[in-house]
C-alpha cells in the first residue's frame, strides 16, 4: 500500500509538469484488459529520432513479436521509451551533438500541490481523511473528505549520447521537497548485430510520516538481436554492481543473479515469466 501512495503522489506531480488539466468524466464500466500492448514506436523528425530509429530498425520485428504475446510485462519497451524522452529532451532543450556527443542535462520544476476528495477516486482503498491515518474512508459519504499535499518537484535528467545513437548513458533524479524519490540509471551499447541495455530504478517506501527508505535498485537488463531477445529484472542493492552493456557477459549475468522477471524470445517462441 505505501508503495502505491508513493506512485499515487509522484503520478499527480508529473501530470501538473505535463500541464494537465483536471476535467469531470463520466463515470463508465471499466474496459476489459487489452490482448497486447503495441509495440513502441520511436516519435519524432529530429536528427536524433532519425538515428534511433536507425538502431532499433533490426530489433522491430521481434520486439513486435513479443508485445503481441504480453501486455504484464513491458521491459521489452524499455529502450524505445528511453529514446523518445532523450528526443523530446533533446529538441526542448535545443541541443545538437558536439564532437560526435549530446551532452546535457533537462531540468523540469516547480511548486505544485493536489488534493483529492473521496469522490475523485472512489475505488480507491488508499485514500484516507488524513494522511496519517490507514482507515479507508467510506466512499458513500457525501462529506468534504479530502487529502492534501505536494510541494517542490523537480527533475534532472542528465545525457552523454554518442551522434548515431550506438552507445551512451543517463541518469535521472526526481525530488520533493528536497527528499529523493525517484533515481534511474540508463545505459545502451551495440555491439556488433547486438544491442544491450541496462536500466537501474531506486525502489522507494513511504511511511506514515511521509519520509521514504531506499530497497535498493530494480534492474532491467536485457540483449535485443534481429531474430531474439533475452530481458532480466531482478534486485540489485547498489549502483556499485552495476553491469556495464559495452562488456556484459549474458552467460555470466543469468548464472548470478535470481530473476524477479525474464522474457525469453527466439522468433515465434517466446516465453515471459513470471
Amino acid at each position: 500500500m505505501e508503495k502505491r501512495k508513493i506512485a499515487a503522489a509522484l503520478l499527480a506531480c508529473s501530470m501538473l509538469l505535463a500541464g494537465c488539466a483536471k476535467e469531470e468524466q463520466p463515470v463508465e464500466a471499466p474496459s476489459p484488459p487489452p490482448e497486447h500492448m503495441e509495440a513502441p514506436v520511436i516519435l519524432g523528425e529530429s536528427a536524433a529520432a532519425e538515428a534511433a530509429r536507425r538502431l532499433m530498425a533490426p530489433y522491430e520485428q521481434e520486439i513486435g513479436k513479443v508485445s503481441i504475446r504480453t501486455y504484464s510485462n513491458l521491459t521489452y519497451a524499455i529502450p524505445v521509451n528511453f529514446f523518445n524522452q532523450f528526443i523530446a529532451d533533446a529538441q526542448a532543450a535545443g541541443e545538437q551533438p558536439r564532437d560526435g556527443y549530446y551532452r546535457f542535462m533537462w531540468r523540469q520544476g516547480g511548486d505544485y500541490t493536489y488534493q483529492t476528495t473521496v469522490d475523485d477516486a472512489p475505488e480507491l482503498e488508499t485514500v484516507t481523511a488524513a494522511p496519517g491515518d490507514e482507515t479507508p474512508m467510506d466512499n458513500q459519504l457525501n462529506g468534504d473528505y479530502e487529502v492534501s499535499g505536494g510541494g517542490r518537484f523537480e527533475r534532472a535528467r542528465t545525457y552523454e549520447i554518442t551522434e548515431d545513437l550506438t552507445r551512451g548513458r543517463a541518469e535521472i533524479s526526481d525530488t520533493l521537497n528536497g527528499a529523493v524519490t525517484g533515481h534511474e540509471y540508463f545505459s545502451f551499447c551495440q555491439r556488433g548485430e547486438e544491442l544491450y541495455f541496462v536500466d537501474a530504478t531506486l525502489n522507494l517506501t513511504i511511511n506514515s510520516l511521509g519520509t521514504t527508505a531506499s530497497e535498493g535498485y530494480l534492474m532491467a537488463v536485457g540483449v535485443l538481436r534481429q531474430d531474439s531477445l533475452e530481458i532480466l529484472e531482478y534486485e540489485l542493492k547498489d549502483t556499485s554492481q552495476l553491469p556495464d552493456p559495452a562488456t556484459l557477459d549474458w552467460a555470466q549475468l543469468i548464472a548470478r543473479v535470481t530473476p524477479v522477471s525474464r522474457i525469453s524470445a527466439q522468433g515465434d517462441q517466446i516465453t515471459v515469466e513470471p
